[in-house]
């Protein structure tokens, strides 16, 4: 008799004890991974949608600068953050997804008009000093390199702020009020297309490809990191993720 009393119980619980539950995320605008448009949100945020669908759960997804965002999710005010580096996971001692979602270059990009070509540091130090600008990303990771970089000659680097800081930046190239600009060839490369600027060109990057995370809260459950670590795996084994990435022009970040 009290084995048919448990059973009845477990029969009433919900196939899924996370469904219905509310997971608030957010991130700077960063397209083609993270974008404004209603119908072409960013790649992450249609791979979020399409894996909480599949399980019942909801995405509150908000547009925030990524150092404010950071801070909210390090006191769990955020359950989730999206597009971080390793370095911002260990710095703010948050959870990660074992999965990457994304992948970043440190790559410069001038006026067509600019004569110079990065070839290190201490090349990109040297031009700098000589009254250009290098533009940059408040609260992003650039590596060891540019942080040192940024502290020996900081008076000559910009570090934008606000919550589509990439596309300000990219106008700022575009009108010569910076020099320089480090950001990622996918995410440059989309907004040269999308706001039909033809007068910037790669330069060089330095150093190879930086894997993309999700940051999770300090008290996220860990099953909340695996429904969207699985679920990633099955957008790519069914073909999904394929779809998203060709609607935006960008390459599967493990091909």
């Amino acid at each position: 008799m009290l084995q048919k009393y448990i059973l009845y119980i477990i029969l009433l619980l919900p196939l899924n004890a996370l469904a219905n539950e509310t997971l608030n995320v957010a991130s700077d605008e960063w397209c083609p991974y993270i974008c404004k448009e209603v119908d072409k949100p960013g790649i992450l945020i249609e791979v979020l949608n399409e894996i909480a669908k599949h399980e019942r759960l909801k995405v509150n997804f908000t547009i925030i600068p990524l150092a404010r965002s950071l801070v909210m999710l390090q006191q769990s005010k955020l359950d989730m953050v999206l597009a971080l580096t390793e370095e911002h996971i260990a710095e703010f001692n948050l959870k990660r997804s074992l999965e990457a979602y994304g992948g970043w270059y440190n790559d410069f990009y001038v006026r067509k008009t600019t004569k110079w070509k990065f070839s290190s540091i201490e090349n990109l130090k040297k031009f700098i000093e000589q009254d250009n600008t290098l533009g940059i990303i408040k609260g992003y990771k650039y590596g060891t390199a540019i942080d040192k970089l940024q502290e020996k000659s900081g008076k000559y680097i910009f570090s934008a702020t606000g919550a589509s800081p990439l596309t300000n930046l990219v106008a700022m190239l575009s009108k010569q009020r910076i020099t320089v600009l480090l950001d990622s060839r996918f995410n440059i490369e989309y907004e040269l297309q999308n706001k039909n600027i033809s007068n910037l060109k790669h330069v060089g990057t330095d150093g190879g490809f930086v894997p993309l995370y999700i940051g999770y809260a300090p008290e996220i459950k860990i099953k909340i990191v695996d429904i969207f670590d699985r679920g990633i795996l099955k957008l790519r084994a069914t073909g999904q993720l394929s779809t998203i990435l060709k609607r935006y022009s960008v390459p599967d970040w493990q091909s």
